[in-house]
C-alpha cells in the first residue's frame, strides 16, 4: 500500500514495486499512471470516510504499507501561522496516516511493516530548518512519535523514513536529492528482514537520525 501515490516521492515508489513484480494498491486522490500490478484506490487522506472507505477496498495480506501522502503548508514562518493550518496540517500529516494504520490491521500480515515518510525537519536535534515551515516541522516531530508509539503497541515492524530533501513540487526543482533513488533505497530497505529495529527513525538507507 503507497499513499500519495500520483506523484512525487510516491509515484516513484509504486514505479519501483510496479518494476519489482509487487502487487501494489496505489491511494491517492488523482489517477494513477497505468502500471503492471498496480490498482489505484481513491483516497482523501483528510476525509475520514475515505480513509475507511480505501481501506474496506484492499484485500490483504498486506506486506508493507507507505504512509507517503502530506502536505507542507504555509511558509510564511511564526508570522503567518494560525491555528486552523497548523490543524489541517496535523490533520493530513499525522491524523491521516494514524486512521488508515488501524483500518488496515486486519489484512496485514504477520511480519508487515508500516513506514511513514517523515522528515529530519522533526528532529528536535537535527531538523536545523531555515524554512518558516512551523507546521510542516511540528506535524513531522508528531509522526516520529506516533511512530514510537505505534512501535510499542504493534506487532509489526514501524519506521519514520527520511528520504532527502527531493526533487518533487514539494522539495523543488533545487532539491538535490532524485525521488526514484531514495524510492529505490526506501523498497530495498523495506524488503530487507535483517533491517532497522522497530521504532526507528532513519534515513533511506537505513542510517538512524536522532529524535
Amino acid at each position: 500500500v503507497v499513499t500519495g501515490a500520483a506523484r512525487g516521492l510516491g509515484l516513484c515508489l509504486i514505479r519501483q514495486l510496479s518494476a519489482a513484480g509487487a502487487r501494489v494498491h496505489a491511494l491517492s486522490r488523482r489517477p494513477c499512471p497505468d502500471l503492471p500490478g498496480v490498482s489505484h484506490v481513491a483516497y482523501d487522506q483528510t476525509d475520514e470516510s475515505s480513509i475507511r472507505g480505501a481501506a474496506r477496498a484492499i484485500a490483504g495480506p498486506i506486506d508493507h504499507v507507505l504512509h507517503n501522502a502530506a502536505v507542507r503548508g504555509d511558509t510564511g514562518g511564526l508570522a503567518s501561522l494560525t491555528a486552523d493550518h497548523l490543524a489541517e496540517v496535523m490533520r493530513v500529516n499525522v491524523a491521516g496516516p494514524l486512521l488508515l494504520s488501524r483500518e488496515l490491521l486486519p489484512v496485514l500480515a504477520p511480519k508487515a511493516s508500516l513506514a511513514f515518510v517523515s522528515s529530519r525537519a522533526g528532529s528536535f536535534t537535527e531538523g536545523h530548518d531555515p524554512d518558516g515551515d512551523y507546521a510542516y516541522c511540528l506535524s513531522k516531530a508528531a509522526l516520529n512519535r506516533a511512530v514510537a508509539k505505534l512501535a510499542d503497541d504493534l506487532p509489526f515492524r514501524v519506521l519514520a523514513l527520511h528520504p532527502g530533501w527531493l526533487r518533487t513540487d514539494m522539495g523543488g526543482p533545487d532539491a538535490p536529492d532524485d525521488p526514484m533513488t531514495a524510492a529505490r533505497q526506501i523498497v530495498a530497505l523495506l524488503s530487507n528482514p535483517v533491517g532497522p529495529a522497530s521504532g526507528s527513525f532513519v534515513d533511506s538507507s537505513g542510517r538512524p537520525i536522532a529524535p
